[in-house]
This record gives C-alpha cells, structure tokens and sequence, in this order.
C-alpha cells in the first residue's frame, strides 16, 4: 500500500472510530430511555393485570354464590313437592334457571378472562426478567467505560510526566556540556597567562630537576648516608629561628 493510501486509511479508520464512539454513546441515551419506558409500561401492565385478577375474583365469588343460591332453591323445591305445593315448587324451579343462566354467563366469562390473566402473568414477568438482565448489562458497560476513561487518563499522565522527565534530562546533559566548555575555557586562559609571564618556564625547569635544590626528607638522608670526607658536603636546610 502506497503511503496516501496508508494516510488515507488512518484517517478514514480514525472517522469510523469517532463516529461509532458518537453512536455508542447515543445508543447508551436511547437504551436508558428504552428501559425507563419499558419499565413504565410494565407498571401499567401491572396495574391492569390488577384490575382482571380482581375482576375475575368478583366473577368467581358471584359464581360460588349462585351455586350455592341453586343448590338451596332445588332443596326448597324438592321439600315443596314433597309437601304438595307444586306452585312453590314451579317458583323456585323459574329462579334455579335463572341462577343457571347467571352461572353459565360468569363460567363462560371466567374461562375468557383466566387464560388472559395467565398470560399477562407470564408476560409481566417475562419483561421484569429482560429489564433486569438489560440494566444490568448497561450498569456493566456503563462501569467498564469509566474503568477505561481512568485507564486512558492515567496512561496519558504517564505518557506526559516521562516527556517531561526526557526533556529536563536533555536540559542537564546540555549544563554539563556548557559547563565543561567554560572549565576548559578558563583552563586555556590561565595556560596563556603563564606563558605570558614565564611562569609556564620556571615550572618546566622544576619538573626538569634544574634550578633549586630540593629540601625533601628523601634527598636529605640520601646526602647523610654518603661518607664523612666526600666530596660532596652535607647540606642540611638551616634550623628555623636560629641566631648568628
């Protein structure tokens, strides 16, 4: 790949990455908003779901009413014609059937609405289940992307205090250098000053043994040792403070 090509791929991958990072961001808002309307309208389901279970309570009581209405009318009735009064009896058989049809309306309408019940239950508990697993999930993203907001931050801290201490490094290495360029300049001033004066001369004439005689302790035992009439006299530095 050419190196436009390569420059051209960089900065459409850098795109790319900032326009996913701008979705998923967005994406987090719309799914926040998702689960609060979710949860909205799960407590609506829940309240509806109320409102049948207690219908359907209100049906199962009336029901177990007139049953137990029915069952006493066809006790009323068999007494009655047991004692002869068929027109007590033909009364009470008109209001059995109308029992009846009262309980075949609310059994027809409780086998409707039961099923229904069932399965909003299963329904509502189907979504608390799908909006748990989801926040949750969220709360994980949501956690993990702050867990790398302060990876980032702490590595770009790093990344700028190692420039820093590169750069302060440099500044030193830059002292010392100027440092001993201002040493060796003073060292040559002080070589062409001594020139000047001759002084350079007469430390040459010493390192050369020329000139005064020498005063250390090695050189005066070497001239004790030689023998008593040698030609050469013993030469002892005079005492300090000594008079005449």
């Amino acid at each position: 790949m050419s190196t436009w090509g390569k420059i051209f791929t960089a900065i459409r991958g850098g795109i790319n990455e900032a326009a996913e990072a701008a979705a998923d961001s967005q994406s987090m808002r719309i799914l926040d908003q998702e689960i609060r309307d979710a949860e909205q309208s799960l407590r609506r389901a829940r309240s509806d779901l109320a409102g049948i279970m207690a219908s359907n309570k209100s049906v199962m009581r009336r029901l177990e009413e007139n049953r137990a209405k029915e069952a006493k009318d066809t006790d009323s009735a068999r007494a009655a014609i047991s004692a002869g009064r068929t027109d007590l009896a033909q009364g009470l058989a008109q209001r059995i059937a109308s029992s009846r049809g009262e309980v075949q309306r609310d059994q027809e309408e409780l086998d409707r609405l039961l099923p229904r019940q069932q399965q909003m239950l299963r329904t509502i508990q189907d979504t608390e289940a799908r909006i748990a697993q989801m926040k949750r999930e969220v709360e994980n993203v949501k956690a993990n992307e702050s867990l790398l907001r302060a990876q980032s931050a702490i590595a770009h801290n790093q990344s700028g205090i190692n420039t820093r201490l590169g750069s302060a490094v440099e500044s030193l290495e830059r002292i010392k250098k100027r440092q001993e360029i201002t040493a060796g300049r003073i060292e040559a001033g002080a070589e062409l000053a001594a020139l000047e004066n001759g002084g350079d001369l007469d430390r040459q004439l010493r390192e050369a043994g020329i000139g005064s005689p020498s005063h250390s302790a090695d050189d005066i035992l070497a001239q004790l040792m030689l023998p008593k009439h040698s030609a050469e006299p013993v030469l002892l530095p005079a005492p300090t403070g000594s008079k005449g």
